[in-house]
């Protein structure tokens, strides 16, 4: 007897009729091409895990366990989702217009494999660097030219959340920012900040909440980060933005900084409240899952900036 959702699928050419205890299949979609994706779910822990088929046959449980030809030709035909985000909206200021790439209707955790190849495959290398290689509170040169101030990313992972809005000091000119927008990927709880037409992000692991913000500049590209999962969070945010279309005009409604932004440690995002004069101001500064059947392969200034990443994508791109 076949299972639900599995009855035209081959595993070696035959049917499938048995999972790992506790393993169950939650839904299938189709993804590009001939290629769709069955997610599975594990009833005791809530956990998740893909197959990858391709037209009825199951190839494998995730995509960087996919043959290299059959991995190249499903990642080539999302080129039109993530080119547009990872040159666009991750690194740089939106576009005056943005189309339709998007992929809303694909589960999270597919979407994730995805992004997280895509970016891996054909996205220049991300420099990642424990945060205390920025304790010795010296200048940090970036990958793509630009230099961050000496003490300032220091400053920025000593960031603490609060009620109010978000406020960090600019680690390239320690001006500040308010958060343009906040929002949760899996455990992550991922803020973007826009300065000209740089953009960084600090990214807090709300399931290790001892440890400090992440902070990724995808223009570098470069991220510092001592979350375990740290390689993962630039996938991630690209795969946020291609499941959640309205990024786009959340990121347009976002107001800048304002003077009156310092000293409302009572304030909500919208709407500050006044505090006492005399009260200091409150400036809120800043593993694939296991799977059913297979384990996957282990896994300048501002003007130049806003074409630095686009063009290095389009290099390493070569078809396009």
């Amino acid at each position: 007897m076949t299972l639900p959702l599995l009855d035209d699928v081959k595993l070696d050419g035959f049917p499938v009729e048995q999972l790992y205890p506790g393993w169950a299949p939650l839904s299938r979609a189709p993804v590009a091409d001939d290629f769709s994706v069955v997610v599975f779910t594990e009833a005791s822990t809530s956990r998740q895990a893909c197959w990858w088929l391709e037209g009825e046959n199951y190839r494998a449980s995730h995509v960087l366990a996919l043959d290299p030809s059959l991995r190249k030709r499903l990642l080539t035909a999302m080129d039109p989702v993530f080119w547009p985000l990872a040159s666009g909206v991750l690194g740089s200021p939106l576009p005056d217009q943005t189309g339709p790439s998007s992929c809303d209707s694909l589960p999270e955790i597919a979407m994730n494999e995805l992004a997280g190849s895509w970016l891996e495959g054909y996205a220049p290398h991300t420099l990642l660097l424990p945060s205390g290689h920025a304790d010795s509170g010296e200048a940090l040169p970036c990958p793509n030219g630009r230099k961050i101030g000496a003490n300032r990313i220091t400053a920025l992972l000593a960031a603490q959340r609060g009620n109010g809005p978000l406020i960090v000091s600019s680690p390239f000119t320690a001006l500040p920012l308010l958060a343009q927008i906040t929002f949760q990927t899996g455990p992550l709880s991922v803020s973007r900040f826009q300065e000209a037409d740089t953009v960084f992000y600090l990214i807090w692991n709300d399931a290790l909440p001892a440890l400090r913000p992440s902070f990724y500049y995808p223009d570098a590209p470069l991220l510092i980060s001592d979350d375990p999962g740290g390689a993962m969070i630039p996938g991630m945010i690209l795969s946020w933005y291609a499941r959640h279309p309205e990024h786009a005009a959340l990121i347009r409604e976002a107001r800048p900084f304002r003077a009156e932004d310092f000293g409302v440690g009572q304030a909500s995002g919208l709407h500050p409240k006044p505090v006492d004069e005399n009260s200091p101001p409150s400036l809120a500064t800043p593993a694939p899952s296991p799977l059913p059947v297979e384990q996957p392969a282990s896994a300048a200034p501002p003007q130049a900036s806003r074409q630095g990443l686009k063009s290095r994508l389009k290099s390493l791109f070569g078809r396009l």
